[in-house]
């Protein structure tokens, strides 16, 4: 989808339950919040993706109610003022609550949504909210794009190979959801494993904004960037700020209001 050049937007990385983090990084950035409402928005928020699993379920629960009221808020009648692209822990969660995951046919199913997906078992749990994650699944884009004065920036949740960057097919779509999985290539430095994102970097290129890394810190490659900062890992919660065509950065330290997710970093362009 083409965004409204006209407007600036502030892109939030993986919040992952942190709704702490995310009140603070608006309300850093010129929003007001009264409540659970966006009262001001100077800029349209775009969420990047995974906005749910790893956090605890309160603070899960919390970021769905937020992110919700706050899409209903700011999307009345001919404004937009909040966009999801989707990540692929709210299409694992979506695919099991609505039955098209089987865990008949799949035996390490339940155990893999305990481990990594717990969102689903909480969805499960909280019907009226269930109902609520199915919404901001349905309105939720797949890539996004950005473009002012001949300059363009491409919103993904995952990264992938420049092919699939907005094309249409079921592998393309797949490819800017989730890339080539971290835990089943245990060992793999990240810039073999993503080795195109290094081959396929250019000076000049359309920018390539994404997130699901979960890296120590903003990471830029010529025209890449991942914009994961591993918030629920104890680390930070930062955006891309787009305005006129140019691309700033901010973030927030994770506040300790919930207990940290752990994870050894693999670091994204790691040239040492």
């Amino acid at each position: 989808m083409e965004l409204d050049s006209s407007r600036d937007y502030l892109i939030v990385g993986d919040i992952h339950g942190c709704i702490d983090e995310l009140k603070l990084l608006l309300t850093k950035n010129g929003f007001e919040i009264e409540g659970n409402l966006i009262g001001y928005a100077p800029k349209s928020i775009i969420v990047i993706g995974d906005f749910v699993d790893k956090g605890e379920d309160s603070k899960v629960a919390e970021t769905i109610e937020f992110i919700y009221r706050n899409y209903l808020h700011l999307n009345r009648g001919s404004s937009k003022g909040l966009y999801i692209i989707l990540g692929n822990h709210e299409d694992r969660v979506y695919r099991y609550v609505t039955g098209e995951l089987d865990p008949e046919s799949n035996p390490i199913l339940e155990d893999e949504m305990r481990r990594f997906y717990r969102t689903a078992k909480l969805l499960e749990r909280e019907p009226k909210l269930r109902e609520k994650f199915i919404y901001l699944y349905m309105e939720s884009h797949i890539w996004l794009r950005y473009t002012f004065n001949g300059k363009s920036i491409i919103m993904t949740h995952s990264p992938c190979r420049e092919i699939h960057l907005g094309a249409d097919d079921e592998i393309s779509r797949d490819r800017m959801v989730k890339c080539e999985s971290r835990s089943k290539n245990r060992g793999v430095k990240l810039d073999r494993l993503l080795h195109y994102l290094i081959d396929e970097a250019k000076d000049g290129g359309e920018l390539h904004i994404f997130g699901h890394l979960s890296q120590p810190n903003i990471r830029i490659y010529r025209n890449k960037i991942c914009i994961d900062t591993a918030s629920i890992y104890g680390n930070m919660l930062s955006c891309a700020i787009l305005s006129r065509g140019e691309v700033n950065f901010d973030s927030v330290e994770f506040m300790n209001l919930q207990k940290p997710a752990k994870q050894k970093y693999n670091l994204l362009f790691d040239f040492k």
